[in-house]
């Protein structure tokens, strides 16, 4: 069993010794722009704390299990998660099962993010298992954190959306259509970014992204379509005109945005920085 040691408190101690010898020496700035070497320092010293190991190989011999029940002790007892204690995770990779595991078994919200991030990290994404997270109402970091990962495995889960697209809500559609943003070229996720982008007009300038992400030219005609709309507001023409742009297309014609309100908020605050 790994025992729960604050690192982190350690290191401020190791800072805090590091002011008190060079008082006089080192100014406060110089010791604020240290901090990564100083850390990186500390990380190779031998501390009494740690049974005379060093940060960096505290808890490099134990298991992924054992390492991963320690992440855990850690975020019900409120104790600071070390970067060290994270990097030895990050050494398991051919423990991936013990991570899933873990997830299956997870009553704390920040431990599913913090394995996550080591997850990904390995370049391990579970993506079956990061679709439910989207699709089970779990807490916004993780569901926000699982559509950013599952991004870069939009393929893999690119049928499994689709087949379930239509019964979703809308908060749960976005993120997915944000997943197939990244995806290859299939008619059926064209069809459905076109569809979409179209349906929810209060969101256009989120929606144009993903058209201008997916990279299909055959979104111009409904791109120039909607930017030709009298009610369109000026954060939404500028966002629409970007992805017309993206794929090879042109909107030249003038439009007046004078009275409108984002129009007058972006152009104030334009004003402001050139001023400053």
């Amino acid at each position: 069993m790994v025992k729960i040691i604050d690192i982190d408190a350690l290191f401020d101690k190791y800072i805090s010794d590091y002011v008190y010898k060079n008082i006089g020496k080192v100014k406060p700035e110089e010791i604020e722009n240290n901090i990564p070497k100083l850390y990186e320092k500390f990380g190779k010293e031998k501390l009494d704390e740690l049974g005379g190991l060093t940060p960096e190989t505290y808890y490099i011999e134990y298991s992924a299990k054992e390492l991963l029940e320690c992440l855990k002790e850690h975020i019900e007892k409120g104790v600071a998660v070390s970067d060290f204690l994270c990097e030895a995770l990050m050494t398991k990779k051919d423990s991936e099962k013990d991570f899933l595991i873990s997830l299956d078994t997870a009553k704390s919200d920040e431990f599913i993010v913090y394995v996550m991030n080591v997850l990904s990290s390995m370049d391990i994404i579970p993506a079956s298992r990061y679709f439910e997270y989207i699709v089970l109402n779990y807490p916004e970091d993780i569901s926000e954190l699982a559509t950013e990962l599952l991004s870069k495995r939009a393929d893999q889960v690119k049928d499994l959306i689709l087949s379930q697209f239509a019964d979703l809500d809308d908060i749960k559609k976005e993120r997915f259509c944000e997943v197939l943003s990244y995806a290859s070229k299939d008619d059926k996720v064209f069809d459905l970014l076109v569809l979409e982008f179209a349906r929810n007009k209060k969101k256009a300038y989120i929606y144009a992204g993903y058209l201008a992400r997916y990279g299909d030219e055959r979104a111009l005609p409904f791109l120039l379509k909607a930017i030709e709309d009298e009610k369109i507001t000026y954060s939404d023409f500028e966002e629409i005109r970007f992805a017309i742009e993206a794929l090879g297309g042109e909107y030249t014609k003038e439009r007046d945005f004078t009275k409108d309100l984002s129009y007058k908020k972006i152009k104030g605050e334009e004003k402001s920085v050139k001023e400053s």
